[in-house]
């Protein structure tokens, strides 16, 4: 199974790189609250490519039902991941375009996740 693993690894990277005009780079961040006011934050340098919902694959999602039509689908390498968890308190910057993740599924293997970005 880890054979198979690494060989989807590698695929994800090989599209990344041949799309390379479809891929943003952004700032990844999730922001902690300690409850007594104070919070801090852990980045991340992410790659994304950005694709259009389309019905016939909207139900298919968990999150389908939080979905709003200017709503963004990403696609990130769970590899990109390296100091932040996954979650729905984070955003990511691509420039000055600010887009908070409203929610994410991960596929079976854990190669990479669906986002549901939404411009804030």
């Amino acid at each position: 199974m880890a054979q198979l693993k690494n060989i989807f690894e590698k695929a994800v990277e090989i599209i990344f790189g041949v799309f390379n005009e479809a891929v943003k780079t952004g700032i990844f961040t999730q922001v902690t609250d300690d409850g007594f006011g104070d919070s801090s934050s852990v980045t991340d340098t992410i790659r994304c490519i950005f694709e259009k919902f389309y019905a016939k694959d909207v139900e298919l999602l968990s999150f389908s039902e939080l979905i709003q039509p200017q709503d963004i689908k990403g696609l990130m390498p769970v590899v990109d991941l390296i100091n932040c968890t996954m979650d729905t308190q984070t955003y990511i910057m691509f420039g000055t375009d600010k887009y908070s993740v409203e929610g994410f599924e991960l596929d079976p293997m854990r190669i990479i996740y669906t986002l549901l970005l939404r411009k804030v």
